[in-house]
């Protein structure tokens, strides 16, 4: 009895037998379905990218629209004004720089300290980037003090609707509001 052994032939790698998980048709669904997961993924980057930019660009806005920085000077001064027991009173004015970069309206502004008292006269208006106004206040100061600076308090209304309280340190001495103060203490010695 003679066996025929099987021959295995090693350069054979399975042509001719496919199998149900390999078929062409199954291959093109494996690349098809690749496809649409890499177009997914990438679809969803461009999206969140998208969304993150647009979040952090509403939150640029809010912080720049929530911006305040002014700047304060004591302007002029009136020629006239009072003295009455060693306290000095005279008008003068207010220069308010908005050197943010969104409108600001200014509310109030003034400054209490021993022995100063400045008050705003006249209504405000708004004031845009870049642009000075002129505010109209009161001064009353005794002659015995020398407040430098002045620590000036401003009530600004910022581009959303937010009022917010700032406070600018104002430079007194050799102002027009000091010569006025000096030149009215002169009179009433």
């Amino acid at each position: 009895m003679t066996a025929e052994h099987p021959i295995i032939d090693l350069d054979d790698r399975g042509r001719g037998r496919v199998k149900p998980d390999e078929g062409p048709r199954r291959r093109r669904l494996n690349r098809a379905m690749s496809a649409y997961a890499i177009g997914a993924f990438v679809l969803g980057a461009a999206v969140g990218g998208i969304g993150v930019a647009e979040v952090q660009g509403s939150r640029d806005a809010r912080t720049r629209a929530a911006t305040v920085a002014v700047v304060v000077i004591a302007s002029s001064a009136s020629d006239g004004g009072e003295i009455s027991n060693s306290i000095a009173r005279f008008d003068a004015q207010l220069a308010v720089v908005n050197a943010g970069p969104q409108p600001v309206t200014v509310r109030t502004v003034g400054a209490r300290l021993p022995g100063t008292v400045i008050d705003a006269t006249a209504p405000f208006r708004l004031l845009r980037p870049g642009e000075v106004g002129v505010i109209q206040v009161q001064v009353v100061v005794h002659c015995s003090v020398k407040p430098d600076p002045v620590p000036m308090r401003l009530s600004v209304e910022t581009a959303d609707q937010r009022t917010r309280e700032v406070s600018y340190p104002m430079a007194y001495t050799g102002t027009a509001w000091h010569n006025r103060a000096v030149s009215l203490c002169g009179q009433g010695s």
